[in-house]
């Protein structure tokens, strides 16, 4: 395996909610009724097992292992990944605070939708940086080390997420789910 094969297999299960996002997106915009316990579990997924599960192996454990072998991180390519890390989590937190005053009535729903567009964008523009220059970069940089960072993110997956891993699979296959049935 290489030294980023997790983080990519990650990425195909973020993949599939960003696109369901565009289809959350779509579906209000056309003022379609939505449940909004949907967009909830789609927040719930991004918080924890985009930011804290997936960064989180990025940042205990892919950007130290870089760092260790000589990329820097207050500039380049770790830099920006972790600049564009926190840029998710404030959108998420507009989302989040957006769709809280909607719940309330005191905000409309093109708040939360054009959170969800500024995260979707985010995150594409984000998952094709890594899987085409960052991951190219760290699996020939790290690639003797696999074995060693696939520990490291196990950790992650047992300490920070609890072995919930497959838990947050099924959330993402339910949100595609929820979110096409209310499309058609």
């Amino acid at each position: 395996m290489s030294a980023t094969g997790e983080l990519r297999r990650d990425h195909e299960i973020i993949m599939k909610v960003l696109t369901a996002m565009d289809v959350l997106r779509t579906v209000l915009r056309e003022g379609k009724e939505l449940p909004l316990e949907v967009i909830d579990d789609t927040i719930e997924f991004a918080k924890n097992f985009t930011d804290r599960c997936h960064h989180g192996k990025e940042e205990d454990v892919l950007f130290p292992a870089l760092n260790a072998a000589g990329m820097p991180k207050d500039e380049g390519p770790i830099a920006v990944m972790l600049r564009e890390h926190k840029q998710g989590r404030e959108i998420l937190a507009r989302i989040e605070d957006a769709l809280s005053r909607y719940k309330h009535g005191s905000s409309s729903i093109d708040e939360v939708i054009a959170g969800i567009e500024e995260y979707i964008m985010l995150m594409q523009h984000h998952i094709f940086k890594e899987n085409n220059i960052l991951f190219n970069i760290a699996d020939m940089m790290l690639g003797s080390k696999s074995g060693e960072l696939s520990k490291g993110y196990e950790k992650v997956e047992h300490e920070v997420m609890h072995d919930k891993h497959g838990h947050y699979e099924h959330i993402a296959e339910s949100i595609v789910e929820r979110i096409n049935r209310i499309k058609e």
